[in-house]
């Protein structure tokens, strides 16, 4: 009985959307880049929350000023929103946040 449970205990499966995944040796082989890309110009209000950094005000500004027009890039987002500098953006895109699909890189 205890050399039946070890074996189960070596594989798990994960269902994920009606698919069957074995997690261990597969999921130790995945390449993970970071956190998900989240694309400023196309979020809603939660997705732009769930990035690291990105609060409820953060976010009602960014939706505000895209409502207006999308944002162009990372130096039109940094203009357009008061208290979002260089460090600022910087820390959104490595948590994820992009901007017309791009990470914020210096000038």
């Amino acid at each position: 009985m205890d050399m039946e449970r070890q074996g189960r205990g070596r594989r798990h499966w994960l269902v994920v959307g009606g698919w069957f995944l074995l997690a261990g040796p597969l999921a130790a082989n995945a390449v993970v880049d970071g956190p998900a890309a989240t694309e400023v110009n196309q979020a809603n209000q939660a997705e732009l929350e769930m990035v690291k950094g990105i609060g409820p005000q953060l976010s009602e500004q960014i939706l505000s000023e895209r409502d207006s027009a999308p944002f162009r890039d990372w130096a039109d987002f940094i203009a357009r929103l008061p208290g979002v500098g260089p460090g600022k953006a910087r820390k959104l895109s490595a948590a994820g946040l992009r901007v017309g699909g791009q990470p914020f890189s210096t000038p």
